[in-house]
């Protein structure tokens, strides 16, 4: 008998209201209750490894740019991209190194790296501008694992390990092959960004959806409907494990994909390393925590838009951004070592086209679910065991939208 994940979530089984993914007073209380208080990530300290380096993110719910800077003394700050003379954005690219200072692109207004104001052109001609109380705005930011988060709320009292909490322990010391080098996929989509964090959620779909592309890999004769190897629950963050098929082989139709994985020692089809450069992943207590013999990856879902996934062969992330109620953006990162043959370069292509081929499956409908969500012909969704994930969602967004501070959320959610 298969385990129950939602009654062990502590969940009912009953329809769930589809009202918050149209209505615009849910989606106000999200960008209240939720992105504005929650921690969200911006990205890995191997995205500013030396001193000067820097990153900007958009937080678009939020109407803020944030700029990552990693200053003297191997500190890593957060500040509003925000310049203190006339509110313009002082840094316009996304990404760059400026070893001293920022300088504003508009009048000259120049800040150091740890976000103080150095100078201001034709300063005589202001009036006592105290240049100490015009720095960068700062915002709370703080690295766990090498993961780099900020908290928008400039009161918050929650430090990150805090609000990660037993899902940080349950994580911890995961070693992340290749962090330093990635691929990006972003896209702009039209739909609510809960139905993002949905399709990513779950296994259900995956024979029928992407039948044509891993559905064979991912249910077998063992398990066509591709169930849940395993489900772990952590305050508002949660895991899971998928199934996969262990009798799975490249048809003769699939004679790329044949010659992507021949010679190449690696763990599945979701590999962009070879076995040798994954052992401490896969060693580590918390991937495959389940211990399944038919597993084929875990997806971690930091609360409330962060997607950590494992696989046998590497790891990948998912960030979900909204933009407005019908709009939103998503980022993928592949983390991919440097190909050191010709074999390594076309197995590491065949990986990235293959996953970026399902990822393009799962955009496009995303939207579709988008569009009959919105025509109010139903007004509840019907989600079974294996869509834990959503259900379990949609509770806790629910708690954090009740909650009057972000303890309390948390606490809610324990």
């Amino acid at each position: 008998m298969r385990s129950n994940f939602t009654q062990a979530a502590g969940l009912d089984t009953g329809p769930v209201p589809l009202e918050p993914y149209r209505s615009q007073a849910h989606f106000d209380l999200e960008r209240e209750k939720i992105f504005r208080r929650a921690w969200l990530i911006m990205g890995r300290a191997e995205d500013v490894p030396n001193v000067g380096d820097y990153i900007v993110k958009e937080v678009e719910i939020c109407g803020a740019s944030i700029l990552i800077t990693h200053g003297a003394g191997g500190a890593i700050r957060a500040f509003h991209n925000v310049c203190s003379h006339r509110g313009n954005q002082v840094v316009w690219d996304t990404k760059g190194s400026r070893k001293t200072m920022f300088r504003c692109p508009y009048h000259n207004w120049t800040y150091g790296n740890d976000g103080k104001l150095l100078a201001i052109s034709d300063e005589k001609m202001f009036f006592g501008v105290d240049k100490k109380k015009c720095g960068l705005e700062p915002i709370q930011c703080e690295n766990w694992d090498g993961w780099i988060f900020i908290n928008l709320n400039p009161e918050n009292r929650v430090p990150l390990r805090a609000y990660l909490g037993s899902m940080g322990e349950f994580l911890s010391g995961i070693p992340y092959p290749n962090a330093h080098r990635s691929i990006k996929i972003q896209a702009y989509l039209k739909c609510n960004w809960k139905f993002l964090i949905d399709a990513f959620s779950e296994s259900y779909h995956i024979p029928v959806l992407h039948s044509k592309t891993i559905g064979p890999s991912f249910s077998g004769v063992s398990d066509p409907a591709s169930h849940l190897q395993n489900a772990e629950f952590f305050g508002p963050h949660h895991s899971i494990s998928l199934y996969g098929n262990p009798d799975y082989r490249p048809t003769e139709a699939q004679l790329v994909e044949k010659l992507a994985y021949a010679g190449m020692q690696s763990e599945n089809v979701l590999a962009a390393n070879q076995s040798k450069d994954t052992e401490a992943l896969r060693a580590h207590r918390s991937v495959n925590p389940g211990k399944s013999p038919t597993w084929s990856m875990d997806i971690n879902e930091i609360f409330p838009n962060f997607h950590l996934d494992v696989a046998g062969g590497g790891f990948w992330t998912h960030e979900i951004w909204p933009i407005s109620l019908d709009q939103s953006r998503y980022e993928m990162r592949f983390f991919v070592p440097k190909p050191e043959t010709v074999r390594e370069a076309f197995h590491q292509e065949h990986y990235i086209a293959r996953l970026a081929d399902v990822v393009l499956e799962d955009l496009a409908n995303v939207e579709r679910t988008h569009k009959g969500v919105a025509a109010r012909a139903k007004n509840h969704m019907i989600l079974q065991d294996n869509e834990v994930l959503i259900r379990r969602m949609m509770n806790l967004l629910d708690k954090f939208e009740q909650a009057e501070t972000l303890e309390a959320a948390l606490e809610a959610c324990a």
